[in-house]
C-alpha cells in the first residue's frame, strides 16, 4: 500500500472526516511510531504503529452509509459528555458492528429535526459536506409570524453575517400536501399554521435561525427534509436506514459503493459545462441530448421523464389530475435511475423501473396538466438543480434554460415543426400516416404546444441567449453533430476566458 497524508488514513479507517482528523492531528490526540504526529505527514498505514488517544488505529472498515431521521433534542456529535443522547446512539449495533465507527457529515444543531447522513468515508463525506461543492438543502421551517414580502424580499438578497453575506436559494410558502406528509417523519406531529420551504447551499451554523431573527421573525421549528437528491420521506423519528448505490453516487461521487475500503478520485465541484437543451414536445430533445452526451463523455438528463412518471404514478394512484399540492406530495417516490452510459435516461416510481409505461397514450394526454401546476414544479425544481450542480451535463426540457438553470454555461433550443414533430412520432408508432390516429397525434401535439407556452409557470420559451438548432430537413446524426460542435465550441470559448 502507498504511503497517504495521515489524515487521509485515519478518515479512510473512519476515525473522522479528513477536517476532524486534521482536527485531532492538531491536537496531539494522534502519534506515529510514538511521535506526535503532525498535519500533513505521510505514512504507510501497514507499515506505521499509529495511535490514537493512545489506541491502535483499526484496520479499515468496509464503508458504511446511513440516513438518519434526527429527533429534537439529540446532539449531532460522536460522543459529548453534555448530552443525554447523540446520533450515533441511534445507529443500529449491527451497523456499528460492521463499520467500527460512523460519524455525521455536517451537523444539525439539537433543537433541529430531519435529514442527516453518517458514514465511515472520509473522502464521501468531505465532498458531501464541502461548501464549494453547493449540495443543496431543503428545510422546512416553521414560524409564528407570517413572511411579508418585504422579509422575503431581504431573505432572499442576502443577510450579512459574521461569515459574510447568507443567502437563500429559495424560499416559499409550503403546500397543504407537503406539510401533511411531514407529519409522518416528527414527532410530536406538526401544526398545520405558518410553513415555509427553504434551499440553501451555503450551511453556515445555524445560519437560518439568524438569517430569520435578523428579518424580526424566529424560527418555531426547523426540519431539513432534503440534502441533493436524497429526501427525508419514508424514515420515521429516531429512524436510520442505509443509502442504495445511485444515492451515494448522486450525493457524493463515484467512488461510493464500490469496494469496501477503497477511496475514489475527489469530484470537483465543476468538472464540465452545464448545457441546458430546451425545446417543445417530441421534439427530439431526449434522443438528441443523449446522443450528444454520449459522444462528449457527459451526462445527460431527461427532465421530462419526471413528469412522465409522476404523471404515471398519479393515474394509478387515482390521484386527482386538478390537485396540485396532492401531485406534488408524489415527487419524492419519482426518482431518475442512470442508464449504461451514466445517462439518467431511466425513471423509476416507488422503486419500480416505469421507464417504458410513461410513454403511453394517457400519460401524453395528462402529462401538460400535470406540469402546469405551480405546486409540481416548486418540487422538482431542486431536485432536477441537484442532478445538474455538479457539471458536465446536458440537461433537456421545456423551462430548463428559462426556469430550471438560468445561468446554465449553454443554452440551446432544439426548434422543429409540429408538423415534423408529427411525422415522427407518428413513424416511431407505425401509424397510418393517412388514419385518425395519426391526425389525433397531430391534434394532440399542438394542443400541448398551447397548453405549454401558455402555463402560468414555465411556460415554454426560447430562453435568452440561447442557441437556436434546427431540425427540420436535417437527419438525426447532423443535428447531433450541430449540438456537440456547440458545445465543444462553448467549451474552447470558456477555456479561454479562463486562461
Amino acid at each position: 500500500m502507498p504511503e497517504a497524508r495521515l489524515q487521509k488514513v485515519l478518515a479512510d479507517a473512519g476515525v473522522a472526516s479528513r477536517r476532524g482528523a486534521e482536527a485531532l492531528i492538531v491536537a496531539g490526540r494522534v502519534t506515529v511510531d510514538g511521535a506526535p504526529a503532525h498535519l500533513g505527514e505521510r505514512v504507510d498505514p501497514r507499515a506505521a504503529r499509529i495511535l490514537v488517544d493512545g489506541r491502535p488505529l483499526r484496520a479499515p472498515a468496509g464503508h458504511v452509509y446511513l440516513a438518519l431521521n434526527k429527533p429534537f433534542g439529540v446532539t449531532s456529535t460522536v460522543r459529548d459528555r453534555h448530552a443525554t443522547r447523540t446520533v450515533v446512539d441511534l445507529v443500529p449495533p449491527a451497523v456499528l458492528a460492521r463499520a467500527g465507527r460512523v460519524y455525521p457529515v455536517g451537523r444539525l444543531d439539537r433543537d433541529s429535526e430531519g435529514l442527516l447522513l453518517l458514514t465511515n468515508d472520509g473522502d464521501w463525506s468531505q465532498r458531501v459536506a464541502h461548501p464549494r461543492h453547493e449540495l443543496a438543502r431543503e428545510y422546512a421551517v416553521q414560524v409564528a409570524v407570517p413572511l411579508d414580502g418585504g422579509r422575503i424580499a431581504a431573505l432572499r438578497q442576502g443577510i450579512a453575517l459574521d461569515e459574510g453575506v447568507a443567502r437563500v436559494d429559495d424560499i416559499r410558502p409550503a403546500t397543504a400536501a407537503e406539510t401533511a406528509k411531514l407529519a409522518a417523519s416528527l414527532a410530536p406531529p406538526p401544526s398545520p399554521e405558518g410553513w415555509y420551504r427553504v434551499t440553501i447551499a451555503q450551511g453556515w451554523r445555524r445560519q437560518l435561525r439568524r438569517m430569520f431573527a435578523a428579518v424580526g421573525v424566529p424560527v418555531h421549528r426547523l426540519v431539513r427534509v432534503r440534502i441533493g437528491s436524497l429526501w427525508l420521506a419514508g424514515l420515521a423519528p429516531g429512524e436510520t436506514r442505509e443509502l442504495e448505490p445511485g444515492e451515494i453516487r448522486r450525493l457524493g461521487g463515484p467512488s461510493a459503493g464500490g469496494t469496501p475500503g477503497a477511496t475514489a478520485p475527489r469530484a470537483t465541484a465543476r468538472a464540465g459545462l452545464i448545457v441546458s437543451l430546451d425545446g417543445p414536445a417530441s421534439s427530439g430533445k431526449s434522443t438528441v441530448g443523449a446522443a450528444a452526451a454520449v459522444r462528449l463523455g457527459y451526462r445527460f438528463c431527461d427532465t421530462g421523464l419526471l413528469y412522465r412518471a409522476l404523471t404515471w404514478v398519479a393515474l394509478h394512484r387515482r390521484t386527482a389530475l386538478d390537485d396540485g399540492d396532492a401531485l406534488a406530495a408524489l415527487v419524492p417516490e419519482v426518482a431518475l435511475a442512470p442508464d449504461d452510459h451514466g445517462g439518467l435516461t431511466r425513471v423509476t416510481a416507488d422503486g419500480v423501473d416505469v421507464t417504458d409505461a410513461v410513454h403511453d397514450t394517457g400519460v401524453d394526454r395528462h402529462v401538460s396538466q400535470v406540469a402546469q401546476y405551480p405546486a409540481v414544479r416548486a418540487a422538482l425544481q431542486p431536485v432536477q438543480r441537484a442532478i445538474a450542480a455538479s457539471g458536465r451535463i446536458i440537461m433537456a426540457g421545456r423551462d430548463i434554460g428559462t426556469a430550471i438553470l438560468p445561468d446554465a454555461d449553454l443554452k440551446l433550443y432544439l426548434d422543429v415543426s409540429v408538423e415534423e414533430r408529427a411525422s415522427r412520432r407518428i413513424a416511431q408508432r407505425a401509424l397510418d400516416p393517412r388514419g385518425a390516429s395519426a391526425v389525433a397525434v397531430l391534434a394532440d401535439l399542438r394542443r400541448r404546444d398551447a397548453l405549454d407556452s401558455q402555463r402560468a409557470v414555465g411556460p415554454l420559451r426560447v430562453p435568452a441567449g440561447a442557441v437556436i438548432v434546427r431540425s427540420d430537413g436535417r437527419s438525426f446524426d447532423q443535428t447531433v453533430r450541430s449540438v456537440v460542435a456547440r458545445v465543444r465550441a462553448a467549451e474552447r470559448a470558456g477555456a479561454g476566458r479562463d486562461g
